[in-house]
């Protein structure tokens, strides 16, 4: 074993001259270890918003969109479809079409999102789910009122519901190649509540629903505006984008639920490197206790060191040893902070103790990056802290004499 090693653990273990002494290595360590606590928690917490925000996206949009890049023309035919679905690592398709509709009811005026989806959608997006109540009826355009809609939101639709008669719906239909009346920015038409659908609260809030033939027949165009794409699993989506690219060509928006993510990731990413500097400098700050500690276990082995150096032992040997002792403060508060943030957080993934408004856990994830950045950076910061608090040592050992 290297001797300035063995002595360092001999001075470290064992009980110091006074106790003032203990104390302050105490302190050192303590403070340390609130900092890396408090470096592990914020990351860990962050890359459980980031796995909430990446489950949402994987919930909410598919996996890529296919639309043409000018915004008012539309899908008329399926022999797009065609070339999609040649190409193996697709799934399931699905085509739909977005209308804004607007509905009078009771002196209050709403607007929402009206979305026509084929029978594909359901595999499309899994946690999509309609339930029929009602027949069918052909003299109105069926609807599906999303389930956290119905009572809080728009209680005309209960009341429409529960009375069984349709309501009168206008359809904004920018589009239409006639002269600038209201007529033609307007399509009215009768609207019966079929059933109901389930997403999730935001997308229930967000749309109705309703079957794309029936729209079409509504709109009086057999088209669609977009289509839908569910792929398989471990397929890489950048590759498979240059793909429909090169065979659909560059008329088409192809955007992909990576790219939806980007933005979000980024601003995420950017915040994260703004709690590392945040957490490096009071790791900084609070290096100032591992620089007393090791001045004052100099000090307080001052008669020894001068033993030493007398005996032959090196002044690099000498400063070695109190080097260690350092890095010994540093590891044993990187380790019990990192050990008591793990704990926690390990508690809330799996009991989700701590909740934001009562209903939601708060989101933690633990990953192997985190934690090796965080031991890396407080490593590091105490390494450099405890070389610079060795200057001193030669000064000491002359005056000493």
């Amino acid at each position: 074993m290297n001797p300035s090693f063995y002595i360092s653990i001999r001075y470290f273990f064992y009980k110091k001259k006074t106790n003032l002494v203990n104390i302050i290595v105490f302190l050192s360590i303590l403070s340390i270890g609130v900092s890396t606590f408090s470096l592990s928690t914020i990351l860990f917490v962050f890359s459980g918003l980031e796995n909430l925000n990446k489950k949402f996206y994987q919930n909410h949009y598919p996996d890529i969109t296919i639309s043409y890049s000018n915004e008012k023309d539309f899908f008329i035919d399926d022999n797009v479809i065609k070339i999609i679905k040649s190409i193996r690592e697709i799934r399931a398709v699905s085509k739909t079409m977005e209308r804004k509709i607007f509905f009078h009811y009771n002196n209050h005026e709403y607007f929402i999102l009206l979305k026509g989806v084929d029978i594909e959608y359901g595999k499309v997006m899994k946690k999509f789910r309609k339930f029929n109540l009602k027949n069918n009826r052909l003299d109105s355009l069926n609807i599906y009122v999303g389930w956290s809609y119905v009572g809080a939101y728009f209680p005309m639709l209960s009341h429409i519901i529960n009375m069984n008669m349709p309501l009168q719906m206008f359809i904004i239909d920018s589009n239409k190649n006639k002269k600038n009346t209201l007529s033609s920015f307007f399509m009215k038409k009768k609207v019966y509540v079929r059933g109901f659908f389930h997403f999730s609260p935001k997308m229930d809030r967000k749309y109705l629903f309703c079957d794309l033939y029936d729209l079409q027949n509504t709109m009086k165009k057999k088209v669609f505006h977009t289509l839908e794409i569910k792929i398989h699993k471990n397929v890489n989506m950048y590759n498979l984008k240059h793909l429909l690219v090169k065979k659909l060509g560059s008329k088409f928006n192809i955007i992909t639920r990576v790219e939806r993510e980007d933005i979000l990731y980024k601003v995420m990413n950017t915040e994260k490197i703004f709690i590392y500097f945040l957490f490096i400098l009071m790791t900084m700050i609070t290096g100032f206790n591992l620089f007393s500690a090791i001045y004052i276990l100099q000090l307080d082995k001052i008669k020894e060191l001068f033993s030493l150096w007398s005996m032959g032992f090196s002044l690099y040997r000498i400063k070695m040893i109190f080097f260690y002792m350092g890095l010994m403060i540093t590891t044993f508060g990187c380790l019990s902070g990192f050990f008591f943030s793990y704990i926690l957080s390990f508690i809330q993934e799996k009991y989700k103790i701590f909740k934001i408004a009562r209903k939601i856990p708060f989101p933690v994830k633990i990953t192997l990056k985190d934690s090796y950045m965080i031991i890396c950076i407080i490593l590091i910061i105490g390494s450099i802290i405890s070389f610079y608090s060795l200057r001193k040592i030669s000064n000491m050992i002359f005056y000493s004499k």
